[in-house]
């Protein structure tokens, strides 16, 4: 059965079907060889249709590592008054976001087009270490160390986290490294022990960090990198 060109590359996971039109009209697209143009143009399935060259059904994967800003969600789409954060990465490519920060919380955010790699890095089984930096309320005492145990906080239980303080007084800072990922779960615990969270930023994903990336900026993982997460 034959579909709309733009289609065809929007469902590979390309681009966008918006895109995939930019692409035709830019002359970026070609069915078997020829090079199209026309946006009414179908084609099946079975057609040999590249981008710049490149079949499509050989999507090029691709890794960036984004420094977050507030005021982002973690998604791939935009709401009234909410920006989707794969707006500000440049590519043609359909990513979206390994896991997830709060609207609130910036830092450290993977986003890819692999999803075989995401699927391994989301799952609670493989236990992949995340780092914050949290500024909390009030000076911190011994109450720290339940951190260090499994705690049930209305109902839920949560892993032990590791954790060094790196300021403390009425406004204390905390490096926090937990290993399950549950929403909002820095938070939680620390609102547990009695200092609530008022600032938090994600310093280090599975040993990515965003040393040299100011907010809102980005880079492309290294191959060095990418290898590391698929392990």
């Amino acid at each position: 059965m034959s579909e709309r060109l733009q289609k065809l590359i929007a469902n590979a996971g390309v681009a966008s079907r918006r895109k995939a039109e930019e692409m035709i009209k830019g002359g970026r697209v070609s069915v078997n060889g020829q090079v199209v143009r026309e946006l009414g143009m179908k084609a099946e399935v079975t057609d040999q249709i590249k981008v710049d060259g490149k079949l499509i059904g050989e999507e090029q994967k691709e890794y960036y590592v984004l420094n977050k800003p507030k005021g982002y969600t973690s998604s791939t789409k935009s709401f009234k008054d909410q920006k989707a954060v794969v707006n500000l990465i440049n590519t043609n490519a359909r990513i979206y976001p390994v896991g997830r920060l709060d609207i609130d919380t910036t830092g450290v955010l993977v986003l890819t087009n692999d999803g075989e790699m995401t699927n391994r890095l989301t799952h609670p089984s493989h236990e992949v270490n995340k780092t914050y930096k949290a500024t909390v309320k009030g000076e911190i005492g011994d109450e720290i160390q339940v951190l260090s145990e499994p705690m049930i906080i209305d109902g839920e239980t949560y892993a032990s986290a590791e954790y060094q303080i790196l300021k403390n007084g009425s406004t204390s800072v905390v490096e926090i490294t937990i290993h399950e990922g549950k929403n909002h779960e820095v938070k939680n615990i620390m609102n547990y022990i009695g200092h609530p969270v008022l600032e938090l930023d994600r310093t280090e994903f599975a040993k990515i960090n965003h040393t040299g990336i100011s907010q809102g900026q980005y880079r492309k993982l290294t191959e060095q990198e990418i290898r590391r997460l698929k392990k």
